[in-house]
């Protein structure tokens, strides 16, 4: 019964390093940026590409800002997506937006990076406003 329990575990834990490599991206050809600029209370966010290689490199992409209000618990989703071209060792802005943060706001900032397969070649990931969870 013990032996069982442990061959059990060590499948589980096999199939889980498995599955979290497959959802690893390694960045060594596009880097995924996001760059922000608080002013008050508010924050601008832009989605930025390097290439980090030495030829020219294609992707689109797809910036997402999802804020949520943990009082009243509004939500919004604002996407924004694009193609675009970057010259080898380029760094260009791709789209910018605004948000309004207050002290009860939560707000999840992704952008990603894909191939002409639609797979996730580059990602980041920034959460502001995360702290109210974290204490309660």
């Amino acid at each position: 019964m013990q032996a069982g329990k442990i061959n059990i575990s060590i499948i589980f834990l096999f199939f889980s390093c498995i599955f979290y490599a497959q959802n690893a991206v390694i960045q060594n050809e596009i880097k995924a940026k996001i760059d922000v600029e608080k002013v008050e209370s508010n924050i601008t966010i832009t989605g930025t590409a390097e290439n980090m290689t030495n030829i020219t490199k294609s992707a689109s992409y797809k910036l997402s800002v999802i804020k949520n209000n943990h009082i009243n618990n509004n939500s919004s989703n604002n996407s924004q997506d694009g193609v675009f071209t970057l010259k080898p060792n380029e760094k260009i802005k791709l789209s910018t937006t605004q948000v309004n943060l207050t002290s009860d706001d939560e707000v999840i900032v992704l952008l990603l990076f894909f191939n002409e397969n639609k797979e996730i070649i580059s990602k980041d990931r920034m959460v502001f406003g995360d702290e109210k969870k974290k204490t309660n």
